[in-house]
């Protein structure tokens, strides 16, 4: 069984989505990403945070630097109070591609989101409650932090994605 956190970035992704035709998931918002991807950088982002456990579970130790303040401060505000900051730039490893359909980025998004979860087991069995990874702008995370992190950002990007479906209804 899923982490109840993966759980519901999927059933967030999947309801958002439902309906959404073929033409209206590539469809762009001026210069704002299209469903479909939203749906993959959010697929990316799963994916990067399964690589970096996978990458301390082989290590055999936890990769997380030290957190700045700003960091802390950041991640409480995330992670504990559901606050995600609009107009941020996404790292490069996980802007979407756009080359594939919504239905194929959503069967993608299932596969990371299984594979997130197993690694994410395995990292918490090896590491317990340490910081594990770091995040690029929040620092160092533990896994349970990495899980509600992926929650937060979900919905954040759920509301852009019910956004556009609006619009084009």
């Amino acid at each position: 069984m899923m982490s109840p956190h993966l759980t519901r970035c999927l059933e967030t992704i999947i309801g958002a989505t439902a309906g959404v035709s073929a033409a209206d998931a590539t469809r762009r918002a001026g210069d704002r990403w299209s469903v479909a991807e939203i749906v993959e950088h959010l697929q990316r982002a799963y994916s990067g945070t399964a690589k970096g456990f996978e990458k301390a579970i082989e290590k055999g130790m936890p990769l997380a630097t030290t957190p700045t303040l700003t960091q802390t401060l950041q991640a409480f505000a995330l992670i504990n109070l559901g606050y995600f900051p609009e107009g941020r730039q996404a790292p490069k490893h996980i802007l979407p591609t756009g080359t594939n359909a919504l239905p194929e980025v959503i069967e993608g998004l299932k596969k990371d989101l299984a594979w997130l979860d197993d690694a994410a087991i395995r990292a918490r069995q090896a590491f317990g409650g340490a910081k594990v990874i770091d995040h690029p702008v929040l620092g160092a995370l533990t896994v349970n932090q990495w899980l509600r992190f992926h929650l937060v950002h979900t919905r954040h990007h759920e509301k852009q994605i019910r956004a556009r479906t609006m619009i084009l209804a």
